[in-house]
């Protein structure tokens, strides 16, 4: 045991073996004291709080609260050096000065007014930013600009100079000013994209579990014959290539039923001395699976609103639509005239896999509805 541990756990030692110096006890009626303190900081300004919009008083609020950014740092009183007391003082009047300088900002309105056209300057920066054309790898072309554009425009000053024009009548030092600027630019653009993570995650959460596409997606005959490949595919995968299903206990089971959706066809090429497995799906399957297909493009209208997670919020919706679940389970109990029962966790599971599977597969027909490239990693 070393003495930087004993210290932090038991107590102060200058020792290495087992000798304390002093001992130390966690002091809560401090923090019990810092809570109160904040809580009174918020009422005092609750007023002019109210008067602000949602997302600029996020950013005063978390800045009140900051005890580095509000000075609220203890300073010591004395001193075995000149200097460092001296230090020690000018540390204090900038900090006094920096709080002064804020409050008086919380009481501008021309502030808020400032902020909300940074948060519209830094949308703009952001869209901007977007590639013209939606290839692969996009969004890590599009994050690699953004940074750049946002690094651009805090360094060229320009939301300082519309700062100070707005703080024509205070006289704080430059310094001061410059500090308390950047400190609002900056809770600007974390507030601005913690508001859309938590937007976004508000909209993947409450999927709604009884939707129902309005229409059957119908496809031309290339796209029908592509999309048949697909659902053989799938198929293809929870019969032979999917580790969690052939991992199952109960895997025959399920084996047997999803066998009776589909034929299997295999081929023999002499040329290369090769087999070719081919899984042609049933008919009920394939009515199941453009259900499904008429469903994600229903689903894909929020594209918009959600960008790259739009795959995310999919596949929740998917995984908890009863109609959709109820269809499937159906089907599989009805592909036999066997009796094979199955636990409804079990059909859950052989439900889950085959959506995990079908949302891998990036269908174009998501693109060319909605104009929309899903990109593989991003959601």
């Amino acid at each position: 045991m070393t003495s930087e541990l004993k210290s932090v756990n038991y107590g102060k030692s200058n020792h290495t073996g087992m000798e304390f110096d002093c001992l130390t006890r966690y002091d809560y009626r401090k923090t019990l004291k810092n809570n109160s303190m904040h809580s009174t900081l918020l009422l005092s300004n609750a007023t002019q709080l109210s008067n602000m919009s949602p997302f600029v008083r996020k950013i005063f609020e978390v800045l009140l609260l900051d005890d580095l950014f509000m000075g609220r740092i203890e300073t010591p009183t004395l001193s075995f050096s000149e200097e460092v007391h001296q230090l020690n003082q000018k540390v204090s009047l900038f900090q006094k000065e920096r709080q002064q300088f804020f409050n008086s900002c919380l009481y501008n309105n021309g502030i808020f007014f400032l902020l909300e056209k940074w948060r519209d300057d830094i949308k703009n920066i952001v869209l901007k930013s977007i590639p013209k054309n939606k290839g692969k790898l996009w969004t890590t072309a599009w994050i690699s600009r953004l940074e750049i554009h946002l690094n651009n425009y805090l360094c060229s000053g320009i939301w300082f100079l519309e700062f100070q024009k707005i703080i024509l009548q205070n006289h704080s030092a430059i310094t001061t000013q410059r500090l308390v600027a950047y400190f609002l630019v900056r809770k600007v653009i974390e507030e601005l994209f913690k508001s859309n993570v938590r937007e976004n995650r508000d909209i993947e959460e409450c999927a709604d579990p009884t939707l129902t596409p309005k229409d059957i997606v119908t496809l031309n005959q290339a796209e029908s014959s592509k999309f048949s490949y697909i659902i053989g595919w799938v198929l293809f995968k929870l019969l032979k290539r999917d580790h969690l299903m052939n991992s199952h206990p109960k895997f025959p089971i399920m084996h047997t039923l999803l066998g009776a959706l589909c034929t299997e066809k295999v081929e023999y090429v002499a040329e290369t001395k090769t087999r070719t497995t081919n899984i042609i799906p049933g008919p009920e399957f394939i009515r199941f699976m453009y259900y499904l297909e008429s469903l994600v493009i229903e689903l894909f209208k929020k594209h918009n609103e959600l960008g790259p997670n739009i795959l995310c919020y999919v596949k929740n919706s998917l995984l908890s639509n009863l109609p959709l679940n109820q269809n499937f389970i159906t089907i599989l109990k009805y592909s036999t005239n066997n009796n094979i029962e199955l636990e409804n966790e079990e059909f859950g599971f052989i439900y889950e896999r085959c959506i995990s599977i079908y949302m891998k597969s990036r269908q174009k027909t998501w693109r060319d509805v909605n104009n929309y490239i899903p990109e593989k990693g991003t959601a």
